[in-house]
């Protein structure tokens, strides 16, 4: 009797499962991704517009002033949490991109992105 039931029980998780997986795919599903993977490839070269390039000098001014920003959000993550999450998402991409260039800065220049730079590391400790 127990041989039975788990004979049934297994036919019928089987049927679900194939069911639910969708394991016999019509035609109009199966050029259903073609579709969408070439929408995705259209998004994505869209979406990103070639970025123009920046002197040395620009992207750090440009880095020191998302510093000073990010570091105000975080003052004044009360009153505006949405604007601190924003620049918060965009810590780790800013602080890779003037890693690239830090090799090409100047002395005075190193100097001004690490006081920058330890900004916003501390915002990213939570102000510690």
């Amino acid at each position: 009797m127990k041989k039975i039931f788990l004979l049934l029980v297994t036919a019928i998780l089987t049927i679900a499962f194939t069911a639910c997986s969708g394991a016999k795919k019509t035609e109009a599903a199966a050029e259903e991704p073609a579709k969408t993977e070439a929408v995705d490839s259209v998004k994505v070269s869209d979406s990103q517009p070639a970025a123009p390039v920046l002197s040395p000098a620009e992207m750090l001014k440009s880095f020191q002033e998302y510093a000073k920003a990010y570091g105000e959000a975080f003052n004044n993550i009360t009153k505006d949490p949405n604007k601190y999450s924003e620049l918060a998402r965009q810590s780790q991409k800013k602080v890779e991109e003037m890693e690239k260039i830090k090799t090409e800065l100047n002395k005075k220049q190193s100097e001004e992105y690490q006081k920058s730079l330890e900004i916003v590391l501390k915002v990213n400790r939570g102000g510690k």
